[in-house]
């Protein structure tokens, strides 16, 4: 196993606690998004506090995940 994998886990696993944190936040947050149940993509929302910086966490996991994931197809 390659280091980029175990740190793919090590985020994927902060990314869904995060998630879990967040499906209480609404019904468009959280894991109900990944699930793509309710998915509002243009929806203003007025999340604020913790909520929002949850949301901003998920979001860079998110692009971090994507990242290795790309760096990863080409390390083999």
């Amino acid at each position: 196993m390659t280091p980029i994998a175990i740190v793919m886990f090590v985020f994927g696993g902060i990314a869904l606690l995060v998630g879990l944190l967040l499906s209480g936040s609404g019904t468009g947050a959280g894991l109900n998004a990944q699930a793509g149940q309710d998915l509002e993509l243009f929806k203003k929302t007025k999340d604020r506090g913790f909520v929002k910086i949850l949301q901003i966490i998920m979001f860079i996991l998110t692009l971090i995940l994507l990242g290795l994931g790309i760096a990863l197809l080409f390390i083999k």
